[in-house]
């Protein structure tokens, strides 16, 4: 910049340097005192940057050739006020040039309004301000936003009338050089657009790099935001896929007591991995933190009503489904089951809709519980009761005396003689 800029000013800078300058101020506090000067000056908020210039390279230099500090309050701080501080003739001067630039600007440029959507605003701004900085440069003009939490959608352009209209033209370009649409699209099928471990929108994404493509949780909007161009064949690809899950998929949604879901998961997830697999669809079922008893179902049309049939059918048996614990003395549990449970086979063929649960040998207790359908389960009760009562009734012990040398004979190899017995006289007690 040359200071001629600033018009016919006859004060000159300091002929010293600046090292010169301020080991002069070390060496005379009273001279330093009567050469400083501060100066605050209220110019036009609309103008500060015609003083500032393109990326503030204008007052920069200014303040480089003067000597002058120039500190102009930046574009989100509404104040007039520029504050100068420096020596006084370097002060006078980078006040003679600004109010030059000021008066010229003020002089010769004028200004046009027009609407542009409040959305595309921040396109118009640029990161940090930059595309702003930019017309500036490129066209001499100031473009004046409204603020950002401002419902008002009018921006001003400032400049000279032969100006406005190239700047006028690179505003709406970089409005549109970006767009946000949205796709609709139920929020139960955003994950099957995403895709496994997101292939369908990565393979979107790597083919238009440019584009950002956002799901929102529990809403159906889909949100693509990037260049016009990009962004349409974005949002074509995605409506081509929606179409596709939209003719093969479906959901249901029932409610199931909170307190049957982990009989519904199974040991391990067995249960509903199993289901998964068979009808080839996805099940959720909430978290106990959760508290809800909604079981969401999603996949193709036929596997999702067949799904649902089976674990509505599941939940029904588990509403009807009755516990009951039975007191067996725990010296008859290897009676009733028997040799490689060949007994409690027979009781469970009987009753085959019940489990019959024995305790661990190691706990040492008495309780035998029963699980199952209501009636079923008082049937095997009463039936257990009965063969308890017999076993009761017909247990009693004798004392045989044998020699010591012969109990190996008597138990035989493996126990196989005394498991014998055991058996014979279990089977004699069922029969009766």
């Amino acid at each position: 910049m040359s200071l001629s800029l600033c018009g016919n000013i006859s004060i000159m800078p300091p002929k010293c340097s600046r090292k010169e300058r301020r080991r002069g101020f070390r060496n005379s506090s009273s001279v330093d005192a009567d050469k400083r000067a501060v100066e605050r000056l209220s110019f036009e908020k609309a103008f500060h940057p015609f003083i500032a210039g393109a990326y503030n390279r204008l007052v920069q230099e200014l303040s480089q050739e003067t000597g002058a500090r120039i500190s102009i309050p930046p574009p989100s701080i509404p104040k007039d006020e520029i504050v100068i501080t420096g020596e006084k003739e370097a002060v006078a001067m980078a006040i003679a040039c600004i109010q030059a630039i000021y008066e010229e600007k003020k002089r010769k440029t004028t200004t046009i309004s027009v609407e542009v959507k409040k959305s595309q605003h921040k396109y118009i701004v640029g990161p940090k301000g930059n595309t702003l900085q930019e017309i500036l440069e490129n066209t001499g003009v100031s473009v004046e936003m409204p603020p950002l939490d401002s419902a008002s959608e009018t921006i001003i352009l400032r400049g000279e009338p032969d100006k406005l209209g190239p700047a006028l033209t690179q505003v709406y370009a970089k409005a549109k050089s970006v767009i946000v649409v949205e796709v609709i699209a139920p929020a139960w099928l955003h994950r099957f657009i995403i895709g496994k471990k997101g292939q369908n929108i990565s393979r979107i994404t790597q083919q238009l790099p440019k584009v950002h493509i956002e799901f929102t949780d529990g809403e159906e909007r889909i949100s693509l935001e990037g260049p016009t161009e990009e962004v349409e064949q974005a949002q074509a690809q995605i409506q081509e896929i929606i179409k596709d899950l939209m003719a093969r998929m479906d959901y249901a949604e029932i409610n199931i007591d909170q307190r049957f879901h982990r009989h519904l998961i199974g040991k391990n997830g067995a249960n509903i991995n199993r289901i998964k697999e068979q009808y080839k669809v996805s099940v959720r079922i909430p978290q106990d933190s959760e508290r809800c008893g909604l079981v969401r179902i999603e996949g193709d049309p036929q596997g999702v009503q067949l799904a649902r049939k089976e674990l509505m059918d599941m939940a029904q048996r588990m509403e009807n489904e009755r516990t009951k614990d039975l007191i067996i003395e725990q010296r008859f549990h290897r009676t009733i089951i028997g040799q490689k449970g060949e007994k409690i086979k027979e009781v469970r063929d009987k009753f085959p809709e019940v489990i019959i649960i024995f305790p661990d040998q190691q706990q040492k207790s008495d309780i035998v519980q029963l699980r199952g359908p209501k009636n079923e389960v008082e049937k095997c009760a009463k039936f257990l009761q009965k063969l308890i009562a017999e076993l009761v009734e017909s247990s009693f012990s004798i004392s045989v005396p044998i020699h010591k040398q012969f109990h190996k004979n008597i138990i035989g190899k493996g126990g196989a003689n005394i498991k014998k017995v055991r058996t014979q006289s279990l089977q004699f007690y069922l029969d009766l």
